[in-house]
């Protein structure tokens, strides 16, 4: 369309203002708006946070209880392997176990000892009831000296990892 008249651009900016609402004003939100939006944005933040909270507590004693459980298994394999004994020892209150006599498989250099207190676990072993101590020993035939069970927590969640008295096999 070619405006050719003062009048038909009047007519062009009013039919435009209808359009579009009042002359000039931009379409956007009001800080009102915005304060409303960032209030309700921090109200549903600050209730799921401790469910939050509680589900990583629960995925890292899951995975510590996983770690423990392939960790036994291993000792237990590697007395069967070497016909030989093979210990576990956990350090109570603290989040560390060992197995005296093997390397670590990453750093064969290094002894193999596990600390669970720092990422990705970030738990404590806040219990470790193996009969009269605090290890268990597989002898040549895969067999424990004792059974019993490991608690690991986090904050007021806890995990538990047994070991069967009889065939060594960790649960």
């Amino acid at each position: 369309m070619r405006i050719t008249s003062f009048v038909q651009l009047r007519r062009v900016q009013r039919s435009a203002k209808r359009r579009d609402g009042v002359a000039g004003a931009r379409r956007g939100l009001t800080l009102v708006e915005l304060a409303i939006t960032v209030l309700v944005i921090g109200i549903l933040t600050a209730s799921a946070a401790p469910k939050f909270a509680e589900a990583l507590r629960r995925i890292r004693i899951d995975a510590a209880c996983r770690r423990i459980k392939a960790d036994l298994t291993l000792a237990r394999q590697t007395a069967m392997s070497k016909s030989a004994t093979q210990s576990v020892q956990f350090t109570a209150n603290s989040g560390t176990y060992s197995l005296p006599g093997m390397a670590a498989l990453d750093r064969p250099a290094a002894a193999y000892s596990v600390d669970l207190s720092v990422a990705p676990y970030q738990v404590r072993v806040s219990s470790a009831l193996l009969g009269a101590d605090s290890q268990v020993i597989f002898d040549r035939f895969g067999q424990p000296d004792s059974g019993g069970v490991i608690t690991v927590a986090s904050g007021s969640a806890a995990g538990t990892v047994t070991v069967d008295g009889n065939t060594g096999l960790a649960s």
